[in-house]
């Protein structure tokens, strides 16, 4: 048995082009066993971490960008405590809130994952509640904490999905299963969405054709998938990115590039990859 929560409880990240402030945000976790997957790594990423960080962890890279749900399926399968906080390197949580949540997950055997209140800036106040944690169908993924024994048993992310809809993909097969996932109302987490990564070219293209194509994937898996709305968002689409050239809106323009890129790569996937889905 664990002396401390703390030994029962590892956390794990995937980085991709992180900024060098958010990667200093991972010294909050120093007390807990962090394993880290860098992804698009270059010959002095580890160097560069190792002097940022002031504690020991585990290293995990690719020289490509394998997506968030690959990498942090192989992150899964390397922890060897009971629990694992999934999390975002843009996320501040503090120590009382990951021990909270673990206690939470104790109280009922049915419990796969449970997640703080989860703001976008400073200013989260405590409440007196009677109730400690309330039934989710949905969590914020950025910073949740997972029975490590459960998730491997359902499967953690679809890699068919490479950074977005991952989630509620996951949240869907939790629903259709015997476990529960739970919020816990005095657990606090702040999130500065879309910050974990730089703000480049490459990164934009990456986020737009990953969502666009994602959220066809979804759809086709659920069943909700209708080829009108792909027409209709295809041409909606070329048309924008035209105009948006000629206007010179680059990122508008941005935008419609690569939501036609995540269409033609969902329409390839569909076409050679049925079988993938089944």
């Amino acid at each position: 048995m664990p002396k401390n929560v703390e030994e029962d409880i590892s956390i794990i990240i995937t980085l991709y082009k992180t900024p060098i402030e958010n990667i200093q945000l991972l010294n909050q976790y120093r007390n807990f066993r962090v394993l880290i997957f860098n992804q698009a790594e270059k010959d002095d990423s580890k160097k560069r971490l190792d002097d940022i960080l002031k504690f020991n962890f585990e290293y995990y890279s690719s020289k490509k960008n394998l997506g968030n749900s690959r990498s942090s399926n192989v992150l899964l399968s390397k922890v060897k405590t009971k629990y694992c906080l999934f999390t975002q390197p843009d996320v501040t949580v503090d120590d009382i809130s990951i021990k909270k949540l673990a206690n939470l997950m104790k109280i009922r055997e049915d419990i796969i994952f449970a997640g703080p209140i989860i703001k976008s800036n400073e200013g989260i106040k405590t409440k007196d509640n009677k109730q400690n944690y309330i039934e989710k169908k949905y969590l914020d993924a950025s910073c949740m904490l997972c029975d490590v024994k459960k998730t491997r048993e359902i499967g953690f992310f679809d890699e068919n999905f490479f950074l977005y809809w991952n989630d509620e993909d996951l949240m869907a097969r939790v629903n259709k299963s015997n476990y529960i996932m739970i919020q816990s109302l005095d657990s606090f987490a702040i999130h500065k969405s879309s910050q974990s990564s730089k703000n480049d070219f490459k990164v934009d293209l990456i986020r737009g054709v990953s969502f666009k194509y994602g959220e066809y994937l979804y759809d086709y898996k659920y069943k909700k998938f209708r080829f009108i709305k792909l027409i209709r968002q295809f041409i909606q689409n070329l048309f924008f990115m035209l105009f948006n050239i000629v206007f010179l809106k680059r990122k508008k323009a941005l935008k419609n590039i690569s939501y036609l890129i995540g269409i033609l790569i969902f329409i390839k996937f569909i076409v050679f990859n049925k079988k993938a889905l089944l």
